[in-house]
């Protein structure tokens, strides 16, 4: 009696186990797929998000997959230059060119949205910007910790 039901717990923990596996894979080749995306698909996505977050009709639609297609390729190049090795200065520089080219994203954008609709839009980008936040605290938390251990 104790072997099946030790058996019973081995096999629903490997269950376990196995579907959680799975996921970190699902997720890290959803990652991938959308890293693979072109600027198109991507500027597609986004305003397929939008729709359904914003409740935009068709031709809000269209026009944030316009705005958001030429912000994705203007910041395509600076992407690029940031993977490979700048001096602080020149990162500066490339970050401040990537906000403006998101600042200008975001009054074209606003430039159709109803004022509902931008509410919303705030409420979401304000959400995201706090979520980064904690995990970036969270973060510094954990390597602090981590440093306190390496020194104490």
């Amino acid at each position: 009696m104790k072997k099946i039901i030790l058996s019973i717990a081995l096999v629903a923990g490997l269950t376990t186990l196995s579907n959680a596996q799975d996921a970190t894979m699902a997720k890290t080749e959803k990652k991938q797929q959308k890293k693979d995306q072109t600027p198109e698909e991507r500027a597609k996505n986004g305003a397929n998000w939008a729709e359904k977050k914003l409740g935009l009709n068709a031709t809000q639609k269209s026009d944030w997959e316009v705005a958001a297609l030429k912000r994705i390729m203007a910041n395509q190049p600076i992407r690029e230059k940031l993977k490979g090795s700048t001096t602080p200065e020149e990162r500066k520089g490339l970050r401040d060119q990537a906000k403006a080219n998101n600042d200008a994203f975001e009054a074209t954008v606003n430039g159709f949205l109803t004022p509902e609709q931008k509410t919303k839009f705030e409420t979401i980008k304000k959400n995201k910007h706090d979520a980064h936040k904690a995990k970036v605290k969270a973060g510094k938390a954990k390597e602090d910790a981590i440093e306190e251990d390496i020194e104490g």
